[in-house]
């Protein structure tokens, strides 16, 4: 693992005017405004606050890569931002992790790769579990709290094969420092004791991705497909305490674990997840949607549309389409959908 590298963040005030980039955006629950970009000189991340200023930094050593995939995230309890990329320099690809905590830049860190697979298609997110744990009889309880960075991203082997995903969740300590030497990495695939494959099958290429949502029940869950058995998953990721023996005797600590309500989908053909969005609905329902243009007779510009697939417990839906109208913009079109999942 690339040795991590502590300094302190290059900030630049500037004026609340400047350039649109494209890149992740993150808004937070007061207010704060996250982005991080791919420019010349790397990865650039920039923080707008209530009062319209913004601060810029550079993310150190991510200038001349192959920089791919990049993701966002922000633990609001600290007001750090992650970010995780993939890239590929000297040939060799891996998954990356740097973030700004407290002023000063953390990593960047190598979470995976660099051994000759393809690294591809990460995504992260935070969460933060409590647990109190009731005492001996007149003893305070003993409560337990620890934030969660999940991560997620896809590992092909070879250039034919189609890879399956890796799920690597990284707790934070006291101070909101990833702990990646308390870590452990899940390979999710063959998660069945059955299955055909569908490695053959041209049309799943484009399914090489895996998500991260949160449940009805406030706890995460990681949506992947396993193209060992043709199938998605929808993993339900749970807490359990763990007692430990440190140099200062026994402690107990929070792991995340995988729970026993894993939803299994057969994967449905013609389904693009790098070019579609996805949104969990009631009863672990999951609602897969995508731009489109609706085919026109002759030179004729077809009209705009969204495509969409439901599962439910029957399976999934044929593929529909709700064309964007007068009346009907793509935002109200997608708030259609999501209603029709809940």
């Amino acid at each position: 693992m690339r040795r991590l590298i502590f300094a302190l963040a290059l900030v630049v005030l500037v004026g609340s005017a400047g350039f649109a980039h494209a890149g992740p955006m993150v808004l937070t629950s007061d207010g704060h405004l996250y982005k991080v970009w791919v420019a010349d000189e790397g990865l650039v991340l920039s923080h707008s606050g209530p009062d319209f200023d913004t601060e810029e930094a550079l993310v150190p050593q991510t200038a001349g890569l192959g920089l791919e995939s990049v993701v966002l995230v922000v633990d609001e309890t600290t007001s750090s931002p992650f970010i995780l990329w993939t890239d590929t320099l000297d040939g060799l690809s891996s998954v990356n992790l740097a973030a700004l905590v407290d002023g000063a830049w953390f990593g960047p860190a190598i979470l995976g790769g660099e051994d000759g697979t393809t690294i591809t298609n990460a995504d992260a997110l935070i969460h933060t579990v409590t647990t109190v744990i009731e005492g001996d009889e007149g003893a305070e309880p003993e409560i337990l709290e620890t934030t969660f960075l999940h991560t997620v991203w896809w590992r092909h082997d070879n250039v034919t094969a189609l890879g399956y995903a890796i799920y690597l969740p990284i707790p934070l300590d006291s101070n909101g420092i990833p702990l990646l030497d308390d870590t452990q990495a899940y390979d999710l695939e063959n998660l069945l004791p059955f299955g055909f494959g569908c490695d053959d099958n041209p049309d799943v290429a484009g399914l090489t991705s895996a998500r991260f949502f949160i449940g009805e029940g406030g706890l995460p869950q990681l949506f992947t497909p396993d193209f060992a058995d043709c199938v998605f998953h929808l993993l339900g990721i749970d807490y359990e305490i763990e007692e430990i023996d440190t140099p200062e005797g026994k402690r107990r600590r929070q792991i995340a674990v995988f729970n026993s309500g894993d939803v299994v989908m057969a994967i449905p053909p013609d389904l693009d997840l790098l070019a579609s969005k996805m949104f969990l609905g009631r009863d672990n329902s999951v609602l897969i949607y995508w731009d489109a243009t609706i085919e026109a007779e002759g030179d004729a510009v077809g009209d705009r549309a969204v495509e969409w697939v439901l599962s439910d417990t029957e399976g999934w839906s044929d593929i529909k389409s709700l064309p964007l109208e007068d009346d009907i913009d793509h935002e109200q079109a997608v708030d259609l959908l999501r209603k029709l999942a809940r």
